[in-house]
This record gives structure tokens, C-alpha cells and sequence, in this order.
């Protein structure tokens, strides 16, 4: 195998690939890189493909794993410098060259234009951001290079919930490259019988499981091996001296396969394999996004995703051996919140205090999940619980919903894709109500109503006066889920 290690920061290595274990997380730190051959391979200077991480037309950047300063050698990071300097070199390349990545690969080899528009470094707190985070809401900024599609209609078709990669390359790249066809398996199949058995002869283990993940160009065939049991010819690592398993990603060409061994973590009691956290014991498919045949040989670029992080980066067969350029082990954030930042507060409060009569500030707050758009409402209230308002917030554009305070009541409903705010009170002897309906975070429908001893006596919809009989089909109709609310609030005063 030809391996040259890319020493990834410890702690960051375990923040991003999120294992089971400390043996587990040293065991996916060891990042692998081929060197220099960062952004250059023997004479070849063109800049390496990048994953772009792609929401909406509106979230599409390439997202940062360090920080763009240069790494500066001292007593503190001597140990493993080359490799910090290398990550950030070829995080410094994407830079370098951001405006001449212009084609997006969007499937079945098709290629779009883009444009570059920006860097994104600072959230709008002014705050530096840290990298190596996937988020899963477009509202969450991270720090990297930004993109747009030259042709808007050129958007992906998808309907994958959250953020998934896509390969963008340096307009010189396909001048010396041809892109190859990937095709993806209908069902699940076990790699070929001959490539297990040369694989098992070789390293003197028994295959437990193993998968075909793509063919490539009608040639190749790609997947991996899961080898059962204790890796017991494991490189020696003097830091690191647990156990091992041992899987291999494989690219098979006829009676030539090419492996690439990926190291996991092996407990003997039980004989517990594991690579990344909460893999039960299985080791996560390779998701091969592109291919190419350059100069050089086969370029392949991959994800490895697992339950909590994604792994990038290209696999190349140089030399008769499968090498492996990781870019980055992403972590993979799961059911955030969007940051309430100080623009927007000042913006609430600001709508809050010009449409109630009670003027004491708002000083805390929770999201609502209400008409199930991914765009959450904000409930605010001040401290005493007497008085508060719900926003809507799309498009960095808060609208105010409704306004309560001590002599009302409050209450939030949902249904056919669909939210509501009722809020309740009393106006002598009538009972009243508003409801407040939000659709695609935008309040759409307004309904009032008075009450007297069970009976609607005045109703209106959006200023339309309605008969008792067209109110108490409307509210037949209106969300009727109750959406159920706990007391945990944020202060406004914490820290994002």
C-alpha cells in the first residue's frame, strides 16, 4: 500500500468524525493524503476537483475545515505541523483558484456552469466561524467558498432534505480529463468471489461482508471488504496500540483489484469491529460522486458517509496501488436550531415594541416548528411570562404574527401543511378568538371571532365578514393538531 499520513489535529479530528471511542477516533484520524501531490501530481498543477455542498441555489459553497490563516510552526504544534500545513495547503489551493471553478457535475455526467460570488468567513455577528461542520439548515451559515449556478434553471433535481455534495472542477481540469460513466447498483450484491478470495489470501483473514457500491465506465468495479476479526498485521503505531479491523476499499479492473486498507477499531470481547460511531459494527459504504481518467490514471472522487460525519476526497490508482487524498472528515450536525443573531433580535424587538402597547423589552425565546417548511417560527416572551409576540422569519425577514400578554391566552396548532396561533381573551361577556394560520412561513390566513355562551355571534376572515355557519366550517377545516410547547426558553443574552 502506498500510504503517506496527513496528520489530522487530534481534537479536531475527533469533533468532526464524532467515534465511538478514543481508540475508535484515533484509528479515523489517520487521514490519508498523497503528500505534496496536495494540489500537484508529478508535473500536473491543475487544481484538485472540491466537494460543494449544495442546499438551494442559495446555499452552494465549498465549506472550510480550517482556518485561512497560515499555519505558523511552534513548540505547541511541532508534533504535528506537516501535517496542519498540509491540510491547510490544500484548503489555500481552493482558494487560490476559486473563481476558476466553473463546471458543477449535477448527474449522469451532465456539467453546469457556475460562478464564484464570494467568501463567507464571518457570521453576521462578525464572529469567525469554525469549520469542518455540515449543518442542516440553509439559515446556518459556515465558512468557505460560495457559489451560484450561471443558468438558475440548472438546479438540481432533488428531494433530499438536507445538504448533500456536489463535484465542481477548475475550468482546466476536464481539458486533460474525460469524465466516466457511474452506474449504481439496483440491489445489494457482494463483491465478486475471486476479488474476496485474493483479498483473503493476502491478508490472511476471513471476509465477513463486503458490497458492490458502483461500476465505472463499464470497467470497474468498486466497493469494499469487511474482514471479520483482529487485524493482527496492523502497521504498529506507538501511540496507538489497540487492537485493529480492518476493512479495504476495493477498485477491481478484471483480475487486477486494487485495496486500500481503512482501519477501525476491534474489541475482543465479542469481536466488535467499528470504524465511525454508531456504525454497528458495519463498515459504511464509499459513495464514488465522479469519475475521471486523466493523465495519470484513474481519479475518483468519494464520500464516505456515516451516521454522523462525511468523509471526502479522491482515491487514484498510480503505480499499480490505490492511493487515497482525504480532504476532510466533516461532522455532520444533526437537529439544529438557526442562531438568533443580534440583527435580527434588534429587528424583533423592534416590531414588537411598535405594535404593542406594553413596552417592556422581550428577553427570551424558543423555536416552533409550525407549518413544517424548515424555517422556524420564534416565540418570544419577557421575563415575567405577561406579554410576548410569535415571528415568522423567512428570507431574513421577520413578520410579525401575534402579540399576547397577560390577559390572553395562547396556543399553536397544526395541520395539512399548515400552522396556527390562537390566541384567546375576553370582551365582557364574550368569549374571543384569533387564529393566525401560517403557510410557507408567511401568515396567510387572519380569523377573529366572538363567542357568547357557545354560539359565534361576529366572525371574519382577512376582513371578510362570514355567517356563524361559514366560521364554524372554517374552523372545521383550520389546523386542529395541537402542537405542544415545553418551557425551555433562551435568554437573548447567550452567546450564539
Amino acid at each position: 500500500m502506498k500510504r503517506v499520513f496527513l496528520f489530522a489535529i487530534i481534537a479536531l479530528t475527533w469533533a468532526a468524525c464524532g467515534n465511538k471511542t478514543n481508540k475508535a477516533d484515533d484509528a479515523d484520524s489517520t487521514a490519508v493524503s498523497d503528500s505534496a501531490a496536495i494540489a500537484e501530481e508529478k508535473n500536473d498543477t491543475t487544481p484538485l476537483p472540491m466537494f460543494l455542498y449544495y442546499m438551494n441555489p442559495s446555499y452552494m459553497q465549498t465549506v472550510y475545515w480550517t482556518g485561512v490563516e497560515e499555519p505558523k510552526k511552534d513548540k505547541d504544534n511541532a508534533e504535528y505541523f506537516d501535517g496542519m500545513y498540509a491540510s491547510w495547503s490544500l484548503q489555500e489551493m481552493s482558494r487560490r483558484n476559486a473563481a476558476g471553478y466553473t463546471k458543477m457535475l449535477v448527474g449522469d455526467n451532465k456539467w453546469v456552469d457556475i460562478k464564484y460570488i464570494g467568501e463567507l468567513i464571518k457570521n453576521p455577528d462578525g464572529e469567525v466561524m469554525y469549520g469542518g461542520e455540515l449543518h442542516s439548515r440553509p439559515t446556518i451559515p459556515s465558512p468557505g467558498l460560495r457559489y451560484a449556478l450561471v443558468n438558475p434553471k440548472d438546479a438540481p433535481k432533488r428531494d433530499y432534505e438536507y445538504g448533500e455534495f456536489y463535484i465542481i472542477v477548475h475550468q482546466d481540469y476536464l481539458k486533460t480529463r474525460k469524465t466516466l460513466k457511474i452506474e449504481y447498483p439496483n440491489a445489494s450484491k457482494p463483491m465478486p468471489k475471486a476479488v474476496i478470495k485474493q483479498m483473503e489470501e493476502k491478508y490472511g483473514m476471513k471476509a465477513g461482508r463486503s458490497l458492490i457500491c458502483s461500476t465505472i465506465d463499464g470497467r470497474y468495479t468498486q466497493g469494499f471488504i469487511q474482514f471479520n476479526g483482529e487485524y493482527k498485521n496492523a502497521p504498529k503505531d506507538k501511540n496507538n496500540d489497540y487492537k485493529k479491523a480492518l476493512a479495504l476499499e476495493i477498485i477491481a479492473d478484471g483480475d487486477k483489484v486494487y485495496a486500500f486498507e481503512e482501519l477501525g477499531y476491534y474489541e475482543t470481547e465479542g469481536g466488535y469491529c467499528t470504524w465511525n460511531a454508531d456504525d454497528g459494527g458495519e463498515y459504511c459504504p464509499t459513495t464514488i460522486c465522479a469519475a475521471f481518467e486523466g493523465p495519470d490514471g484513474l481519479e475518483l472522487c468519494y464520500e464516505h458517509g456515516a451516521p454522523e460525519s462525511s468523509t471526502v476526497g479522491i482515491f487514484r490508482v498510480r503505480d499499480g496501488q490505490l492511493t487515497q487524498t482525504q480532504y476532510e472528515c466533516y461532522h455532520r450536525m444533526i437537529d439544529e436550531t438557526t442562531p438568533l443573531w443580534k440583527k435580527d433580535i434588534a429587528q424583533l424587538q423592534k416590531l414588537y415594541l411598535s405594535s404593542s402597547s406594553h413596552k417592556e423589552p422581550l428577553t427570551k425565546y424558543q423555536f416552533l416548528y409550525l407549518d413544517n417548511d424548515n424555517i422556524e417560527e420564534i416565540w418570544m416572551r419577557t421575563d415575567n411570562d405577561q406579554y410576548g409576540a410569535v415571528f415568522t422569519f423567512k428570507d431574513q425577514k421577520p413578520q410579525l404574527v401575534a402579540i399576547e400578554d397577560g390577559t390572553t391566552g395562547i396556543a399553536f396548532y397544526q395541520g395539512n401543511g399548515k400552522g396556527a396561533v390562537k390566541i384567546t381573551g375576553k370582551d365582557g361577556n364574550f368569549t374571543t378568538e384569533r387564529l393566525f394560520v401560517i403557510k410557507g412561513s408567511q401568515v396567510v390566513e387572519r380569523f377573529s371571532l366572538k363567542n357568547l355562551d357557545g354560539e359565534i355571534t361576529e366572525s371574519k376572515l382577512n376582513g371578510k365578514t362570514l355567517t356563524k355557519w361559514e366560521a364554524a366550517d372554517y374552523l372545521d377545516k383550520s389546523p386542529s393538531d395541537e402542537y405542544k410547547v415545553y418551557p425551555y426558553w433562551k435568554d437573548l443574552n447567550e452567546k450564539q
